[in-house]
Parts: structure tokens; C-alpha cells; sequence
């Protein structure tokens, strides 16, 4: 589970039938939901007064940008 600290957005990497990793994406609005122990939330709780700022956004463009 990845956590993002520059906007409001989860990652979680769950194993498939066939046992390969597979990546689901959470974003605003989204319900998370861990079976493995029994926990469920909204993405809105996570980042509950959390306050994102212009320099966030800033960066997390730039290490986007650096990865292409």
C-alpha cells in the first residue's frame, strides 16, 4: 500500500488468481477495502485536513516528467 504525500491518491498491489502482482489505483471519492484485515475506508478519511500545496503539485509533475 503506497500512500501518496503530494496529492490524494492510493496504490495498492494485490496478488491475482494466478499469483502475479497487480496495481489498483484509489483517487478521490474511491472506497478502500483491505479483506486481510478486515478494514474499509474511504480515500476521503485518509487525507482527511490534510491541505495540499502548490509546491506538491510542482513536484509531483516534475518526477513525473523525469520518469518519461
Amino acid at each position: 500500500m503506497l500512500i501518496s504525500q503530494k496529492r490524494e491518491r492510493v496504490e495498492c498491489f494485490r496478488r491475482n488468481a494466478e499469483g502475479l502482482w497487480v496495481l489498483y489505483s484509489y483517487t478521490q471519492g474511491s472506497e478502500i477495502h483491505l479483506s486481510s484485515v478486515n478494514f474499509c475506508t474511504g480515500i476521503d478519511a485518509i487525507y482527511e485536513d490534510v491541505i495540499f500545496t502548490k509546491e506538491d503539485s510542482e513536484a509531483e509533475f516534475d518526477e513525473l516528467r523525469s520518469r518519461v
